[in-house]
């Protein structure tokens, strides 16, 4: 009898009823999709607390885990319901496996009628041994998964085993236990987990965390990692083959070693590719540290992935994953480390969505920030590169537009995901202390009504004899411009006009005061002394509304 159980039993059973019941963090709000297209996360040796954070099974159910790993050995009683006892090599046994699937996993998909679990289950039982424990549970017939109960060419969606109620997978690791079970006029269907799983072998890390060894070898020599179907004497040839990512020392790891390496965004990201197939069971030790549950739902559903280097270099450290959907985050958080971040990347987002990223914590706009909006869906297997956060793009995935301070790359420390439409720029110029848009931004000036002004007395914060460049980001076409280096805005220190010829929704720099041309959307004349660090008054001439 486990702990929470006997608590249980000394209240009545009102604290195993409350926390079987109790609302579980569900891993995917979306159920269309087919059940090989979903990670989930699994734990190793999952009855064994030392290595699971301390939590019990029902207490992993409602963190989101969804595969879980049991050792079955013969228990020596005559009791039937006991037959089968749930051990660690014999070593440390945890309780008969008929409580587990009674009290703990039954109860769960019964409160959770839209949940799938999968039980892999090392065998060192025999069929008989099977068979006595599930007629002594015949609730069992009405969850357990049979493939034959579903016609489709590959697997049915987690929607699609809701309503049949095949909520709950059984794959056992020998083949002579694997097949039906008739109870009470009901089938229990043992899944042969080498027809339907292929996975990389469970020793690779070492036996403790002195070690760490990121190939990917097969269980199975035979099998290799990216062999596509399950087997056909399944009579579902045409399905996906799971796979089962193993990331776990085989001795112990420590919860500090777990979050830092094993279960490290890095490192699950290097795993997987090492391997060639993405996960869909990633088992892990101490599921509560690292990354494991945002990067299963980002790669079941799509996420974007923040990397230390640009380009998003995978050569250099994964900072964290933000898996899809709504979120405002104030980093160092949910594994998104503070200052770190200069690229991302994209997989499985959709249409509209909108990425702002900020300096500020608090997300203050006087200090750098960059918006970017998805122009089209990205599909989840596609990753869409930003290659760093100080610069303005508008291409067929994104536009993306830098309001630059003092750089951005790096400093990364507020990030908010919407869905709300690409947010219409801001009829502003920003002006800056270096050619090309360069060092500090000086002022943000704006240019939706016409303006005159000193820059000696500091107005939009403007200060004298500082700006070499400017950035336009919004503006409308007839709109002039006059940049004078006499505070009185005569024209004898020279002067710099720049006329809008089109309508400008995207941004235009301006890279110097000192020199003369004309493009389809600007006509920039230089007259008289340069004037790049030597700007004093300046004027806007507005003409049309800004917005159309």
């Amino acid at each position: 009898m486990n702990h929470l159980t006997t608590i249980s039993a000394l209240l009545g059973g009102s604290l195993m009823s409350f926390a079987l019941t109790a609302h579980a963090n569900t891993p995917f709000a979306n159920k269309d999709k087919s059940f090989d297209q979903y990670s989930w996360v699994t734990t190793h040796n999952s009855y064994e607390k030392i290595n699971q954070n301390l939590a019990e099974l029902p207490r992993q159910l409602r963190d989101g885990v969804r595969g879980f790993m049991l050792d079955l050995y013969i228990n020596d009683t005559s009791k039937a319901s006991e037959a089968i006892k749930v051990c660690h090599k014999k070593l440390a046994c945890y309780g008969s496996w008929s409580n587990q699937l009674k009290n703990e996993f039954i109860p769960f998909l019964k409160s959770n009628p839209s949940e799938v679990v999968t039980l892999f289950l090392e065998t060192y039982v025999e069929r008989e041994d099977f068979q006595k424990v599930f007629e002594t549970i015949p609730e069992l017939a009405n969850y357990t998964f049979n493939p034959d109960n579903f016609s489709g060419s590959n697997w049915p969606t987690l929607g699609e085993m809701a309503e049949k109620n095949n909520r709950l997978i059984l794959l056992t690791s020998r083949a002579h236990v694997s097949g039906k079970y008739t109870v009470n006029g009901k089938t229990i269907t043992v899944l042969n987990e080498s027809d339907w799983v292929v996975s990389n072998h469970w020793a690779t890390l070492g036996t403790t965390t002195l070690s760490h060894d990121w190939s990917c070898p097969p269980l199975n020599t035979a099998m290799p990692i990216t062999t596509a179907k399950v087997s056909q004497g399944t009579n579902k040839g045409s399905w996906n083959r799971l796979f089962l990512m193993n990331q776990f020392h085989s001795g112990t790891s420590t919860i500090t070693d777990s979050g830092n390496k094993d279960n490290n965004l890095t490192y699950l990201n290097r795993r997987a590719e090492t391997c060639g197939k993405k996960p869909n069971f990633i088992g892990i030790n101490n599921y509560q540290n690292g990354d494991t549950s945002p990067y299963a739902k980002a790669l079941s559903e799509g996420g974007i992935y923040f990397w230390e280097g640009n380009n998003a270099d995978r050569a250099q450290d994964a900072v964290c994953v933000v898996p899809r959907g709504q979120t405002t985050l104030k980093l160092p958080t949910q594994g998104c480390e503070n200052d770190e971040a200069r690229s991302l990347s994209l997989s499985g987002m959709g249409k509209g969505t909108r990425i702002t990223l900020s300096d500020s914590s608090d997300g203050n706009r006087n200090d750098d920030y960059t918006v970017i909006s998805l122009k089209r869906d990205i599909g989840i297997n596609e990753r869409v590169v930003l290659p760093t956060f100080e610069a303005d793009y508008n291409n067929s995935s994104y536009h993306v537009v830098n309001f630059r301070n003092n750089g951005l790359d790096g400093k990364v420390s507020r990030i908010v995901v919407d869905g709300s439409a690409p947010e219409i720029l801001p009829a502003v110029m920003m002006m800056y202390e270096g050619n090309n848009t360069s060092q500090n931004r000086v002022c943000t000036v704006p240019l939706n009504s016409s303006d005159s002004f000193n820059l000696k007395k500091h107005k939009y914060g403007c200060r004298n004899d500082e700006v070499r460049s400017v950035k336009l980001f919004r503006a409308t076409k007839g709109t002039r411009l006059v940049f004078a280096g006499n505070p009185n805005g005569s024209h004898n220190q020279g002067v710099t006009e720049i006329s809008i010829l089109k309508d400008i929704d995207f941004p235009v720099r301006i890279n110097s005061f000192d020199t003369s041309f004309t493009n389809e959307y600007v006509h920039v004349v230089h007259r008289g002394n340069n004037i790049d660090g030597k700007i004093s008054h300046t004027q806007v001439h507005y003409k049309n509304p800004i917005l159309k």
